[in-house]
């Protein structure tokens, strides 16, 4: 194949992965089949997109090992082999870094979308103007809203150097954060040294690469940001009593749509003649994730309404926020990516509002909301 011909269908490709899910998504609306919509309709273009990416990111692997290397050899004669553990993470860091420089020279600016001020101000705003609207004591919408005013959106160097190698880095880099190069698509909360802290991973971010606009990355991690801002003040922050009402409506309507732990099996066993004490257990499992959920979803119908989308453009933002979550799967404590879309979300009164959604539509279970069971008019 002749150079210009390969770089003809390099920029053909890349043009079909610039234009958004929206291509490969008119057919149906998020009222009537909202996983249609989201997941279905747009699997062809995001198998394109997965596609690249995956070799996106071997090419900055390969680059990134090769350049640490003689930089992993300095530190060695630096750092005494008895102290091991100090060696290890110290050479983990420096791999990351160079998996950085490496992302960069390919993806120029490609953590702007979360390293711009003006974005993590527009959420916190979103997050303070959906505190507003809950029925929480003015207390607790206090209390809420500065905590998200607190939190750090922070980027993959700036977390680098903030976490202390020496005590947690290797728990954040190897459970539940970003993975020990950096490239797992993911999003987290935690707190550093004392501060409320959200990191979106490189890995995550470099998907966003081929996105056609600066409103449409954004819109893509909206969500995902709302919903780690929204684990800042879940219910392992403040308690399963101010989230109740919510709770309750998720245990006694959908605790059947959620898989059971090692513990909640347990539980369930030990109070086989009470099944609304295990439904409450199994949602108590999956509850810092619900709320999460709850608060990511109430940003984006905000968003819709600031922004005065089209119907059309509301369902392409939900889209683009959502669409990371099809075909996930339930740990015992994620819900699975069919409910927090097809439910979770289609269900919310300000979603259905939004689009306009009429109550024939969906089934007959109600939304859960933080004020508790909302029958879908």
């Amino acid at each position: 194949m002749s150079k210009s011909r390969n770089i003809l269908l390099t920029a053909v490709t890349l043009a079909a992965l610039s234009t958004g899910v929206s291509a490969y998504a008119q057919n149906t609306s998020i009222c009537t089949d909202p996983l249609q919509r989201i997941c279905k309709e747009t699997e062809v273009q995001r198998a394109q997109r997965d596609k690249y990416v995956k070799a996106l990111k071997t090419e900055i692997s390969i680059e990134a090992e090769k350049n640490a290397a003689p930089r992993i050899e300095q530190m060695k004669k630096e750092i005494k082999p008895i102290r091991f553990i100090k060696r290890f993470l110290a050479q983990l860091k420096i791999r990351n870094q160079e998996i950085m420089n490496s992302a960069k020279k390919r993806i120029g600016g490609f953590e702007s979308v979360v390293t711009n001020n003006n974005n993590v101000e527009k959420i916190k705003n979103y997050m303070y103007q959906a505190i507003d609207q809950s029925a929480f004591d003015s207390a607790t919408k206090i209390q809420f809203k500065s905590t998200i005013k607190s939190i750090v959106v922070g980027n993959f160097a700036d977390f680098l150097e903030r976490t202390d190698l020496e005590n947690n880095v290797l728990a954040q880099m190897l459970s539940n954060a970003c993975g020990s190069d950096g490239l797992i698509d993911n999003a987290f909360a935690t707190t550093i040294q004392g501060e409320r802290y959200v990191l979106v991973c490189p890995g995550f971010l470099i998907t966003l690469n081929q996105t056609a606009t600066e409103e449409e990355r954004f819109n893509s991690i909206l969500q995902a940001i709302a919903h780690e801002m929204g684990h800042h003040i879940d219910n392992s922050k403040v308690g399963n009593a101010l989230y109740a009402p919510y709770l309750s409506c998720l245990a006694g309507n959908y605790s059947d749509k959620f898989n059971k732990t090692k513990d909640d099996e347990k539980f369930c066993k030990q109070n086989e003649k009470e099944p609304a004490k295990c439904a409450a257990q199994v949602a108590i499992s999956h509850a810092g994730e619900l709320i999460a959920d709850q608060w990511g979803i109430k940003v984006t119908a905000i968003h819709a309404k600031n922004s005065v989308y089209s119907t059309f453009q509301t369902e392409q933002m939900l889209t683009d926020s959502w669409a990371k979550l099809c075909g996930t799967g339930d740990e015992g404590i994620h819900p699975t990516g069919d409910f927090r879309i097809g439910t979770l979300m289609r269900k919310n009164p300000l979603i259905n509002s939004t689009l306009s959604c009429l109550s024939s539509e969906t089934d007959e279970r109600p939304a859960c909301t933080f004020e508790g069971s909302v029958q879908i008019n």
